[in-house]
């Protein structure tokens, strides 16, 4: 994620420092609602059934279950179950600015659980189903409670369906300053801005990174407003003054990335890029970008081949981004960044902003954090990858340049270390920045031949899977050899900013 408020210097676009916000008690305190009918019997197996679940363990309890334990947000996520794969199934009608959806949820067990939970916000639940079999529920703050009929024993897959309908409601995280969730811009254009906990506002989810699960998307909107959603586009689907949009998302996803786009857009094909990356390149536009914007946009296919020089082939299935007035952000979303029109109007943010949202997919959403503790994971290989990209295009002198001048603000700014970033301010530029120094760090340590192999191997060991601060550091101990703890205490987690590296010591 790259917000506006960051671009102090005109080369190089860095996030800011993000202010301190809760939840507003509407999002918080969510009613209670009553259970549905027909319930059928919470009774137990019967000790005497020879059956797989018979010989289950005795089921979790639920206040065991409701949150992963994230070191900055322990409520978020739930034990109990993986998800394999949503299929979301919604219909919105911008007019009334409401959402009618059912949610299917292919899940296995972790543990013997009978009642267990998901992550939702808002909205009407009106019908939950396992297996088929309406069950009760009950909402709890930010958690729908689904109570099943029977034990789900470790290990046994399940199903498990939520209907609700209502108008989406935004909320503002604690860990960012501005309002995320459902949104419409001033042109009425919706999209979903989810990092790192919206995504629980719009459908039910286990809303932790350490849950990544495939996504079927099936997005119904009055025709001709047209729904983008991440993956690749299989059909639309057109019907009496309404049309279905089915996306599907084939590669593993962490909740926070999943979003749709709904508005008077067009769905434009980089024909050019394509060529170059050797994925669909696509974007979701409006009609009146400028031909400086256009041209930087085009490079997308250079960026996606030169970074799979370092970093290995690209992850996924397509790329591109999507244009919406009044964000003043960028995020990555896996396949398709939504970029606020702040950025695409101004073509020297415009590259450096696509460069780091690009870099995204590799690390972040090909390999995501397992704590948001970590996330300087995510943002100092981004921010690295800016100026990578300024040594691919102006050389090295430029880069270091740049670097320098990143360093001497951060030695002044009395930000936190990345390696330990405060719950209500996570995304504050030192993630990004010191985050960035401390690869610049490694690299002049270890040495080109090194740091690229390292980082390479980083990218294929972990693709879509989850990692840590922890896992990194041992596999550059293992390739190259050395011992790096001093250097990741030091740029990770001391107070002070150590001076820059004398470059070419190691190269």
């Amino acid at each position: 994620m790259i917000r506006r408020t960051a671009l102090l210097i005109v080369v190089v676009a860095i996030a800011a420092a993000c202010s301190s916000a809760d939840e507003p008690a509407a999002t918080d305190a969510v009613p209670a609602e009553s259970t549905q009918p027909a319930p059928a019997t919470t009774a137990e197996p019967s000790p005497t059934t020879t059956t797989a679940a018979s010989a289950a363990t005795e089921p979790a309890e639920i206040e065991d279950l409701l949150g992963v334990g994230d070191s900055l947000y322990p409520t978020l996520g739930n034990r109990g179950y993986d998800a394999d794969h949503y299929t979301i199934d919604l219909t919105f009608d911008p007019e009334p600015n409401t959402i009618n959806a059912l949610v299917e949820i292919e899940a296995t067990a972790t543990l013997a659980i009978q009642s267990f939970s998901l992550d939702f916000i808002g909205f009407e639940t009106t019908r939950v189903t396992v297996d088929d079999v309406e069950v009760d529920f009950e909402r709890r703050d930010n958690k729908l409670i689904v109570h099943s009929p029977t034990v789900i024993p470790a290990g046994e897959a399940f199903t498990v369906a939520v209907a609700y309908e209502g108008t989406p409601t935004p909320m503002r995280s604690e860990a960012l300053p501005f309002t995320g969730g459902w949104l419409t811009d001033s042109k009425g254009v919706s999209y979903v801005i989810a990092e790192p906990d919206g995504a629980r506002t719009w459908y039910p989810v286990n809303d932790h990174p350490t849950d990544k699960a495939t996504y079927t998307f099936m997005i119904t909107v009055p025709d001709p407003l047209i729904a983008a959603a991440n993956g690749t586009l299989v059909e639309t689907i057109t019907d009496l003054g309404w049309a279905t949009w089915v996306w599907e998302s084939a590669e593993p996803m962490a909740s926070y990335l999943a979003t749709v786009i709904v508005g008077d857009r067009d769905i434009v094909e980089d024909t050019a890029s394509t060529s170059l990356a050797g994925i669909p390149v696509r974007n979701v536009l409006p009609d009146d970008l400028s031909e400086a914007s256009l041209e930087v946009l085009a490079k997308h296919g250079e960026m996606i081949a030169f970074f799979e020089t370092i970093y290995g082939p690209y992850p996924f299935a397509a790329y591109g981004i999507a244009v919406v007035d009044d964000f003043d952000a960028a995020l990555e979303n896996q396949t398709l960044s939504i970029f606020g029109r702040f950025f695409v109007d101004i073509p020297q943010f415009f590259e450096i902003v696509m460069v780091h949202e690009l870099a995204h997919q590799w690390f972040g959403n090909s390999v995501t954090p397992a704590d948001w503790g970590d996330i300087w994971l995510n943002e100092g290989f981004a921010t690295y990858a800016e100026w990578l990209w300024i040594e691919h295009t102006a050389g090295e002198a430029a880069m270091l340049s740049q670097i320098a001048v990143e360093r001497d603000r951060m030695a002044v700014s009395a930000l936190p270390p990345p390696g330990s970033p405060p719950s209500d301010d996570l995304f504050n530029a030192s993630v990004y920045i010191r985050g960035g120094l401390v690869l610049h760090a490694l690299r002049v340590e270890v040495g080109d031949e090194a740091f690229f192999a390292i980082v390479r191997e980083y990218a294929d060991t972990y693709r879509n899977d989850v990692v840590t601060t922890n896992d990194f550091i041992t596999l550059a101990e293992s390739i190259s050899g050395q011992d790096l703890d001093d250097l990741f205490d030091k740029w990770l987690y001391g107070e002070d900013v150590p001076e820059l590296p004398r470059q070419g010591a190691n190269s």
